[in-house]
C-alpha cells in the first residue's frame, strides 16, 4: 500500500533526466513524505491539503520558496505515479498555492536565521547559478577568513581532487565530498550568469574563481594584498547574498551561513563520538571546528562555542 523504496529510486532516475535537480534535496523530500504515509495510513499521492500542510509543517522550512520547490517535487512525483502505476492521486500537489505553504512557514526559525543542512540544500536548489550555490556552500563549510578573502579569491588552485580537501594561504584545510569539488569546478568555469527574477537575462562574465566580473571590466581585482581588490571582491559576495535573499525572500549573510555550518558540523561531532556537547566542545575535534570558523582563541573557543550554540543542545 505505501510507497517502496525501489518506486522512489525508479522515480529520481526518471525526474533527474527532464530536470536539473539536486538529488539530495529531491531524496529528502521524498523520504519526508513516506514517512508520513504511516501517519496518515495512505501514500503520499492521495493525502489532502491538511495533511500535506502538516508534513510540510514538519520541515521547519525558512522559506515559502524551499516549499514551493518540496511541493514541486511531489507534484511531479504524483503525476509520474499516476502514469507509471496508473494510481489514482489526489490534486493536492497541483492546487498547492503559496498563500497556503506560507501558513507552515517556521518563523521563529527564520528569525534566528540558523539554517539546517536540509535548508541549504533547498536554497541551493532553487538557484539557477552555480557560482551561487557554490558561494551558499563554501560559507556553510567555513570558508571565510578576514573580508572574506579565503572565499573571494578562490580558484582551481585551492581544491585538491585526490584527497577531497580546501586548501588556503591562511593555512586552513577543509575536507570537502566529491560532489562538492564537482561543483567548484563547474562554478570556477562558469562564463554566464542569469538574473534573478522572471526575465532570466544572461550575462557574460570572466574569472577563473569564484569572483567574477562584466568581460568588459577593467581590472579583475587580482591583487590579494590590494586593499581595494579586497573590498570589491568582497562587496561582490554581498551584493551576490542580497540577490539570493531578494530572490528566495530569506536574507542570506555571511555570518548567518558560516553560524549554520558551525552548528551542524558540532551536532555531527557529538552524534559521532558520544559525547555530550559540553563535553565535546572540550575535545580537539572541536577546537579545529572553531579555528575552521575563525574562531582564533585557543584558551576560550569552548566557551564561545557553548555560550553560541549551547542552546542548541540543552
Amino acid at each position: 500500500m505505501y510507497t517502496s523504496e525501489h518506486e522512489i529510486e525508479e522515480f529520481i532516475r526518471e525526474y533527474g533526466r527532464s530536470r536539473v535537480i539536486i538529488e539530495t534535496t529531491t531524496r529528502a523530500t521524498l523520504n519526508r513524505a513516506v514517512g508520513f504515509e504511516h501517519t496518515f495510513n495512505k501514500p503520499f499521492y492521495q493525502f489532502t491539503t491538511e495533511e500535506a500542510l502538516e508534513m510540510y509543517e514538519s520541515a521547519h522550512a525558512i522559506s515559502v520558496v524551499s516549499l514551493q520547490n518540496s511541493n514541486l517535487v511531489l507534484k511531479h512525483a504524483a503525476r509520474w505515479f499516476a502514469y507509471q502505476y496508473n494510481k489514482e492521486v489526489s490534486d493536492t500537489y497541483e492546487t498547492m498555492t503559496k498563500d497556503q505553504l506560507s501558513t507552515v512557514v517556521d518563523t521563529e526559525k527564520q528569525r534566528s536565521m540558523i539554517l539546517s543542512r536540509e535548508d541549504v540544500g533547498n536554497i541551493q536548489s532553487n538557484l539557477l547559478n552555480v557560482i551561487d550555490r557554490a558561494i551558499v556552500e563554501m560559507l556553510f563549510q567555513g570558508v571565510g577568513g578576514e573580508s572574506l578573502k579565503e572565499l573571494t579569491f578562490m580558484d582551481a588552485s585551492n581544491v585538491d581532487r585526490i584527497s577531497f580537501r580546501l586548501y588556503f594561504r591562511t593555512g586552513k584545510v577543509i575536507p570537502v565530498t566529491d560532489e562538492i569539488c564537482d561543483m567548484l569546478m563547474e562554478a570556477f568555469e562558469e562564463d554566464e550568469l542569469a538574473s534573478f527574477g522572471s526575465t532570466s537575462r544572461i550575462s557574460k562574465v570572466a574569472g577563473n574563481g569564484l569572483y567574477k566580473v562584466r568581460c568588459n571590466a577593467l581590472s579583475d581585482n587580482a591583487d590579494y594584498n590590494d586593499a581595494q581588490s579586497v573590498e570589491r571582491r568582497y562587496r561582490f559576495i554581498q551584493r551576490r547574498l542580497l540577490l539570493i535573499s531578494n530572490d528566495i525572500g530569506v536574507r542570506l549573510t555571511s555570518g548567518g551561513l558560516q553560524s549554520s555550518g558551525l552548528l551542524w558540523h558540532l551536532q555531527r561531532g557529538v552524534e559521532e563520538t558520544g559525547l555530550s556537547f559540553r563535553e565535546f566542545v572540550k575535545t580537539e575535534q572541536a577546537r579545529e571546528l572553531a579555528r575552521r570558523y575563525d574562531i582564533m582563541s585557543e584558551e576560550f573557543f569552548g566557551q564561545i562555542l557553548t555560550d553560541k550554540f549551547g542552546k542548541y543542545f540543552d
